[in-house]
């Protein structure tokens, strides 16, 4: 993805990557209304049916998930293929945009109706190394399109065109293989179970999806589009950064739920301590790391045009690393079925940041968007481990935790210091090498790694690149 949307920045200016915004916007919301969370209701209750006998029960609850998801998806499709003109016209001010809005009601049945689920479902029965390839797949079709159609359409339309294609290939895969691993349609599972379930978590997502887009939206009420587009390309090198944690956190909901269903409470704190150390140890530097080289991988990645965004990306780079520990808490709080508390600590973070928001954003601009998502992400850790403290007795390895942090902030130190005395953008991969030499320096001089560390490593590496858990042996140890 990283590589695609290079070239689909260069390919669009930054006015376009501002209408791409409110596409995703559009879209997100969407998504938010059609599937009221059913798809976290399908995760939890289905990886509490694994035994065999449940496999008719796990069925029964995906195909009633499905089906209620598709028709409510359907309905908004609708609406938004009507008012496309409407959307067109107030949101982009320009009525001929309209048959974007029109191509992409299409799309919101599958992407809002048919894929949540769909994924909600393989993470239940924790099916994730299909689910990796699935997503791959889909990501390269998607992508490969975006770029193929924009190309020989010479036209913006052919972004919301290869969405549709590319997202009805992954969900005839995802449904292809579900359908072999439960067999054929029940709807025995009662649907008031999965919405009662569900709800709270859909006021939560609905809170969420504000802290997600509050700031984009205040950007285009007071910036023009091209400036909203610098920021989405922002924060779009700063999700590939979240990302890393939150795969560990997708991967963790279902096995905290097992746990949770066993009423192992001992060792959802243990998994919690172990989780915490390598989420630190692998994230920290990376997101130090981008907020060393933000300006050089910005101008280099998606071209000088978007170099405004190399503060905005800083802060939020800095923050997450103060914070990250936040990704691998909170679905234990939704494993422990403190579905409210998630959402009252989300509508906090979201209420405070919005107001902060208001406030910065006009003065500020971009850089007042970012300090106020920054603040969100202060606010939602805080409490998630306050609210945790409180109904089990929680582990954090504390030590592997600070110790990252002191590590990356010496690497940050030094990349942006060599940055100073040598700057070139061509020089990024220089400095990350730089960066990473000093971080796993940093690491041996602290003693951080342990035995059992470089074994987890070997395991998951498996015997043909057991070199380079060799190699990270005589490094660290």
């Amino acid at each position: 993805m990283v590589l695609s949307f290079v070239v689909i920045a260069r390919l669009i200016t930054p006015e376009e990557m501002g209408i791409l915004t409110v596409l995703l916007l559009v879209n997100g919301f969407c998504q938010l209304t059609s599937t009221l969370a059913l798809e976290q209701a399908a995760t939890k209750f289905i990886s509490e049916n694994l035994e065999p006998c449940g496999k008719q029960t796990a069925a029964s609850i995906f195909y009633q998930a499905m089906r209620f998801t598709l028709l409510s998806a359907a309905l908004v499709a609708l609406v938004v293929f009507l008012g496309a003109g409407v959307l067109a016209s107030q949101i982009l001010g320009d009525h001929t945009r309209a048959i974007l809005f029109q191509v992409l009601a299409f799309d919101v049945v599958l992407s809002s109706g048919a894929l949540p689920v769909l994924t909600g479902t393989m993470l239940g029965l924790q099916r994730f190394k299909e689910t990796a390839m699935i997503g791959i797949v889909g990501t390269v079709v998607r992508q490969s399109l975006i770029i193929v159609l924009i190309v020989l359409l010479q036209d913006f339309r052919g972004l919301v065109v290869a969405w549709m294609i590319a997202d009805s290939v992954t969900a005839l895969i995802y449904l292809g293989y579900i359908s072999r691993v439960l067999g054929r349609p029940r709807f025995g599972f009662p649907l008031t179970k999965l919405v009662g379930f569900s709800w709270p978590l859909f006021v939560r997502n609905a809170v969420t999806f504000a802290k997600a887009w509050f700031d984009r939206v205040l950007l285009l009420i007071f910036v023009p589009l091209a400036m909203l587009g610098v920021y989405n390309a922002t924060l779009t090198a700063f999700t590939v950064l979240v990302g890393i944690p939150g795969a560990m956190a997708d991967t963790l909901f279902p096995a905290y739920s097992a746990m949770q269903s066993r009423s192992q409470h001992q060792a959802l704190s243990q998994a919690v301590r172990m989780a915490s150390r390598y989420v630190s140890l692998v994230g920290i530097p990376l997101a130090l790391g981008l907020l060393a080289t933000a300006r050089p991988a910005l101008t280099l990645f998606v071209g000088q045009a978007y170099v405004g965004g190399a503060e905005p990306l800083m802060i939020l780079a800095g923050a997450f690393a103060f914070t990250l520990v936040g990704a691998i808490l909170t679905p234990m709080l939704l494993a422990l079925g403190e579905t409210r508390v998630t959402s009252a600590i989300t509508v906090a973070s979201v209420v405070v940041s919005l107001v902060l928001a208001s406030i910065l954003l006009p003065f500020l601009g971009m850089v007042g968007a970012a300090i106020a998502r920054a603040l969100a992400m202060v606010i939602v850790t805080t409490f998630t481990l306050l609210a945790l403290g409180r109904r089990l007795k929680l582990q954090l390895d504390v030590e592997a935790i600070s110790k990252s942090l002191v590590a990356g902030i010496v690497m940050a130190a030094v990349v942006l210091m060599v940055e100073i005395l040598f700057y070139n953008k061509f020089l990024l991969p220089v400095y990350a090498l730089l960066g990473g030499i000093a971080y796993l320096g940093m690491l041996r001089l602290l003693r951080v790694a342990r035995e059992e560390d470089i074994d987890l490593i070997r395991k998951y590496l498996g015997h043909r690149l057991a070199f380079a858990a060799d190699f990270l042996q005589r490094i660290l140890l």
